[in-house]
């Protein structure tokens, strides 16, 4: 029995093709995560953590509280409860949804 190359050839690149097709990149991914965590990051990583030791909740919980206060302040808000601190974006919402109204704070 005599098989030809052109009749093999084929076959041969279908094959191929499946085989690249189906390829996972999860290796890769695996790879780069093994090298995130065996990277050696020095004393800035420990030092980072020798300052987050040293704040307490109760301090974290007052900085986000007196930074919230120093934020502008919303002069729009919606009957569906979006803040607008503009007038022209607060009308441009409240043409588009039929129904909604404004309110100035």
């Amino acid at each position: 029995m005599r098989i030809s190359l052109f009749a093999i050839l084929p076959i041969v690149l279908a094959l191929a093709s499946t085989a690249t097709a189906y390829y996972d990149d999860d290796f890769e991914a695996r790879d780069y995560t093994e090298d995130l965590v065996t990277r050696d990051y020095g004393d800035n990583i420990l030092g980072a953590r020798h300052l987050i030791v040293d704040i307490s909740t109760r301090d974290l919980v007052e900085e986000l509280t007196r930074r919230r206060e120093l934020e502008p302040k919303p002069k729009f808000r919606c009957s569906c409860g979006l803040p607008f601190w503009k007038f022209k974006k607060a009308t441009a919402h409240r043409d588009l949804n039929v129904g909604h109204t404004m309110k100035t704070l």
